[in-house]
């Protein structure tokens, strides 16, 4: 693998697992990964519309390795410690200007329950924070997938509301999702307020 010419780490170790960035050879765990979470994951998982496809496993890893490396979408795959892939976040629709980015994931389902979610987004926030230093960072859900919104609230994001009919999920239907946002100042503020 080429060395990564942006600011951000290639691998991120928490207290139980390792987010490693995407990269060829991923292929086959991915599709494993997400093999055992479909029922969970279809509709609004795009890419489980596509799982049967190894190359095609294979070539969205190919794209995520060579985006990260360009700065211009970041994926990290999350192993636990045993090298088992688990789960998978990012940070992408970049605006430097602003600066913000919107941030996704999604967990195995053999995996949920144990705050593993919580603990690799909330790595990848404080890269976005401390590295990119964004001052906003977006999370959109679809309105059905409730856990996917509750994680962000317990997290402190604020809803900021529904977009209604703005996409189409893996099954082509157009869907809905809930937007939240986490603010730099509101982080900070409600942090010295604890203190």
């Amino acid at each position: 693998m080429a060395e990564s010419s942006n600011p951000l780490p290639l691998e991120i170790r928490t207290e139980r697992l390792v987010l490693r960035s995407a990269r060829a050879g991923d292929g086959a765990a991915l599709r494993e990964a997400i093999g055992v979470s479909l029922d969970d994951f279809y509709p609004w998982l795009s890419i489980a519309a596509q799982l049967g496809d190894l190359e095609t496993m294979e070539r969205v890893s190919r794209l995520a390795e060579s985006s990260f490396e360009k700065g211009e979408f970041y994926v990290w795959r999350v192993w636990d410690r045993g090298g088992v892939m688990i789960g998978s976040v990012d940070l992408h629709s970049l605006d430097r200007a602003v600066p913000s980015c919107e941030i996704g994931y999604w967990l195995r389902s053999d995996w949920t329950g144990l705050g593993f979610a919580q603990e690799f987004v909330s790595a990848a926030i404080e890269v976005a924070r401390n590295e990119l230093g964004v001052e906003r960072i977006e999370a959109r859900c679809d309105v059905r997938n409730e856990r996917a919104w509750r994680l962000v609230e317990r997290l402190g994001f604020s809803f900021e509301g529904i977009v209604r009919h703005d996409e189409r999920d893996a099954a082509g239907e157009l869907c809905s999702n809930k937007v939240y946002a986490l603010i730099s100042a509101d982080v900070e503020r409600d942090r010295s307020k604890s203190a």
